[in-house]
């Protein structure tokens, strides 16, 4: 009897469901309206949008319009920059629970402490944000003074949360330098510290580390990553892209990633540790180019496209739903380029089950990319400083092959991270 049966398909609601990789974009203060044009086109790719506090009244259309799309809404409240003595600016300083001058541990005592989370958590009902990025602050090891602090502010702002009555998830932002995350005994007490602060997720924002980050280090990160598995609550890494922050998804360090729109895919606080020099400007979009795993100036990015015929068939995005008009489109709407690239690599990896990802992280992507690079490199032509840059690229990548690969061979992937909640999965 059984060869004469014929098994259809399961229908798409009993087939087992994905688990998605999680995909955050950090929204710069002038960046609204490309993303609700991105909204505007059903891109969903994207978990969410993170804002930052001082620019909340500036992304209210933006805010409306995602969270009736169903995208989460994640509040900053940029305590980590507020308590350096270069990260705070009048903007800051302009929030409730902001001062004329950088906060210091003793701003987070007491009743201080109280007024700061009913301030915070009042925000985000007010403006009906989804999730809050807990108000916690750059870290220097286990034993810095601002620890305890941020523990007890979490669970200031997880009570104020219980007593709005809003569902708002809690999230604990961890920042803290690359070559503390790498030594394991101090990430070890670390995260036995943390087993007592309440949170939903907990986001790494690891200072160092990015989207230029190494082989060596990106396989050190991805092994760190592996010891805060044990909270059974999604991990996602926090600024971040690049070929790092795809392998860290691939080896199931992370469940998710956020970055900036074409910046802020990695982290460095060294302008926070110094006065302000009054020369700060936002930074110019930049092109991106996957088949180079590269984020290029817009001047550079045309160069290289027009060097030859070769190169823009290469390295000119082909995908109508992208850019429609090719190359063009790509140097006009950077943003668009480069959000929709990345929300489609990401989901390359959801699509992928987790006992291929690494290998088709490593054979698709790495490989493809080293080998890309090298091709461009060797073309003659290009301006010498393109060239150099793009031979650069090449040492860097093909060292970050050998060692990613060594990683796959060495350490399988025993622990997997969980992915974050999509809102529009729960409603």
């Amino acid at each position: 009897m059984r060869d004469n049966v014929i098994v259809l398909p399961r229908s798409a609601q009993a087939r087992p469901s994905i688990q998605r990789l999680g995909f955050f974009v950090r929204v710069g203060r002038n960046d609204h309206r490309e993303m609700l044009d991105l909204i505007a086109t059903g891109e969903q790719g994207i978990f969410g949008f993170v804002i930052d506090a001082q620019h909340v009244e500036r992304h209210r259309d933006l805010m409306t319009e995602a969270k009736s799309k169903n995208y989460d809404l994640i509040l900053d409240p940029k305590t980590q920059p507020m308590g350096t003595v270069g990260g705070h600016n009048a903007g800051l300083a302009a929030l409730p629970w902001g001062l004329d001058r950088h906060h210091q541990a003793s701003d987070f005592d007491g009743d201080k402490a109280r007024a700061k989370a009913a301030q915070i958590v009042e925000m985000a009902v007010e403006h009906g944000f989804t999730e809050i990025l807990g108000p916690t602050h750059l870290l220097s090891g286990p034993n810095d003074q601002w620890l305890r602090r941020d523990i007890n502010m979490m669970r200031l702002v997880a009570d104020e949360i219980a007593r709005s009555g809003v569902p708002i998830d809690l999230i604990y932002s961890l920042a803290l330098p690359m070559d503390v995350l790498r030594r394991r005994q101090e990430r070890l007490a670390l995260i036995h510290s943390l087993e007592d602060a309440p949170c939903d997720s907990i986001w790494l924002k690891i200072e160092n580390f990015g989207d230029d980050a190494s082989g060596e280090k990106t396989c050190a990160y991805i092994e760190a990553c592996r010891d805060f598995h044990e909270r059974g609550i999604p991990i996602v890494g926090d600024f971040l892209g690049g070929l790092p922050g795809l392998g860290a998804l691939a080896f199931g360090a992370l469940g998710g990633m956020a970055h900036g729109v074409t910046i802020q895919q990695n982290f460095k606080a060294s302008t926070w540790r110094r006065p302000p020099d009054g020369n700060g400007r936002a930074p110019a979009r930049r092109i991106y180019i996957p088949q180079l795993d590269l984020m290029l100036k817009k001047e550079t990015a045309q160069e290289l496209l027009n060097s030859s015929p070769r190169v823009k068939a290469l390295c000119g995005c082909k995908d109508t739903h992208c850019c429609l008009h090719g190359t063009r489109d790509m140097i006009n709407h950077p943003a668009r380029h480069a959000l929709y690239q990345r929300a489609r690599e990401i989901e390359g990896l959801s699509g992928t089950p987790q006992s291929t990802r690494a290998a088709r992280y490593l054979d698709e992507k790495v490989r493809r990319i080293s080998d890309d690079v090298a091709a461009v490199a060797g073309i003659s032509g290009l301006e010498e400083a393109l060239q150099g840059q793009l031979l650069k690229k090449q040492g860097g990548v093909s060292r970050f092959r050998q060692a990613v690969a060594h990683l796959a061979e060495a350490s399988p992937c025993d622990s997997i991270a969980l992915a974050p909640p999509r809102r529009a999965a729960g409603g």
